[in-house]
Parts: C-alpha cells; sequence; structure tokens
C-alpha cells in the first residue's frame, strides 16, 4: 500500500511533502483508514497543534464521525479518533478526490520512494 500527504499552509501553498510505503493485503477502507492514522501519526511527532486534514476518503471521515464497528476497519478507526483526540485542534473532513490530487500522485509514488518526506519549513500553528 502506498500513502502519500501533502501540508500547506493558511493560503494553500505546498510547504511539505511525506509518502509512505506499508506491505500487506487490506480492503480499500482498512488501507484508506490505515493512511489517515499514517499521517495524523506524522503530524502528532511534528508537534503540530492547529490542522484541517482533508481525505478522499469518505467512508473513513464518515466513520470517524460514528465509530462504533468491531471489525478490523472499526480498530483503526478506534486509533484515528484517539490520535484526533490527542491533537489540540485537527478537524478531519472529507473532500472529492479531484481536490486531493497530489496527495493521491505521492501515494501512487510512494512505491518507488518508500519513507520519504521534504521536511517542512512551515510554522506548527
Amino acid at each position: 500500500m502506498g500513502f502519500g500527504w501533502v501540508v500547506r499552509d493558511a493560503e494553500g501553498v505546498v510547504v511539505g511533502v511525506a509518502m509512505r510505503c506499508m506491505e500487506g493485503l487490506f480492503s480499500v477502507k482498512e488501507a484508506e483508514a490505515m493512511g489517515a492514522r499514517e499521517a495524523l501519526s506524522w503530524l502528532k511527532r511534528r508537534g503540530w497543534r492547529h490542522v484541517i486534514m482533508e481525505s478522499d476518503a469518505q467512508v473513513v471521515t464518515l466513520a470517524v464521525q460514528q465509530p462504533r464497528n468491531a471489525t478490523p476497519f472499526g480498530g483503526l478507526i478506534s486509533e484515528i479518533c484517539e490520535l484526533l483526540q490527542q491533537l489540540e485542534s485537527v478537524t478531519f473532513v472529507y473532500v472529492h478526490r479531484s481536490l486531493n490530487m497530489p496527495a493521491h500522485v505521492l501515494a501512487k509514488e510512494s512505491f518507488n520512494f518508500p519513507n520519504a518526506h521534504v521536511p517542512l519549513q512551515a510554522n506548527k500553528d
């Protein structure tokens, strides 16, 4: 599986990118949830406090709003909810894939550059 995310400042200017590749066979919704979990963990490690996280995985964003599933997918959603609670001000929202194409391209490229990131220069707030 490949994950990718783009970090933009308040004006929408790209200030950093990250990619991660992970082995395993998972359903699409589990892989999407794992990508969201990885991005949130990455944000937490960097100490970012005020973030709007946009995801093109509608099933994940809806599940985060109503977490109550006892399946492996539900376990991933619980982990995402825990990370959201640990971060000071993070909003998790759905956006259509056409608005999230840079992250989608990075996820595909992660197979060529696993665990790559471009250091961020932006202010954390």
